[in-house]
């Protein structure tokens, strides 16, 4: 739990999609799956509480029912980039895991941009 004034010497890193609202009570910085989804447009939107309440609904959308279904976090990492288009990765993982469909990235990039796009102005 990030407390406001932790005077402990240790840097707290939480979930990309929580940084604007825990930098409030003192965390440092993020292992970001919005990195996943755009690389720059997590860090310049780092801040941003607006950002984040729309992170949250775009993950709840179209995240969160991947991972109800069973695709595991390397899986939901490649679904975002490639929703975010930044890198050729594809969607593939491994088996025995489950990937993302490229029908599902293509039903949830217009969403992503029109939710956030702060985290795609470099590449419009």
């Amino acid at each position: 739990m990030v407390r406001r004034g932790d005077t402990s010497g240790l840097s707290i890193f939480v979930p990309g999609h929580f940084l604007a609202s825990m930098s409030l009570l003192g965390a440092h910085g993020s292992y970001s799956n919005v990195a996943a989804l755009s690389p720059n447009g997590a860090v310049r939107s780092a801040a941003s509480l607006d950002v984040e309440r729309r992170i949250a609904e775009f993950l709840g959308q179209h995240v969160l029912p991947l991972q109800k279904a069973g695709l595991s976090n390397p899986a939901l990492d490649k679904f975002l980039a490639a929703v975010g288009d930044w890198a050729d990765v594809g969607t593939r993982v491994r088996w025995p895991m489950a990937s993302a469909t490229r029908a599902q990235v293509e039903a949830a990039r217009p969403a992503a941009r029109a939710l956030l796009p702060e985290l795609f102005e470099d590449s419009w």
